[in-house]
């Protein structure tokens, strides 16, 4: 009787010890993530880590002049490509050809809603 006693805490404490840990895993992925905000003149991005800014990007990367972006979209979508480089150890910078992959649009005067 003792030793299925025994038996059934110990699977009960593994069972605790494998949700403890699915959890903290899940939280622990979820610590850096992409923040949009509005700009005097569209949108940005920030990389945010642990309640730190990481990045904060008020421009669209790769052109010439400091634009924002058009779109709370464009900035979503080129702040998740970034995370995603971070998340892989690469550089976080960005190209005009990605900008274009993304069909990130860089002159908002042709917007038409």
């Amino acid at each position: 009787m003792h030793f299925r006693t025994t038996i059934l805490y110990t699977g009960i404490a593994l069972c605790v010890v494998l949700i403890t840990g699915v959890i903290w895993s899940i939280v622990e992925e979820q610590t850096i993530y992409t923040h949009v905000f509005k700009t005097e003149s569209g949108f940005g991005y920030a990389i945010i880590d642990h309640g730190q800014i990481l990045i904060r990007q008020e421009h669209i990367p790769a052109i010439a002049n400091h634009q924002s972006f058009c779109s709370e979209t464009d900035a979503q979508r080129v702040g998740e490509l970034v995370l995603k480089k971070i998340n892989r150890n690469l550089s976080p910078s960005i190209t005009r050809q990605e900008l274009q992959s993304l069909g990130i649009r860089v002159d908002c005067s042709t917007i038409t809603d």
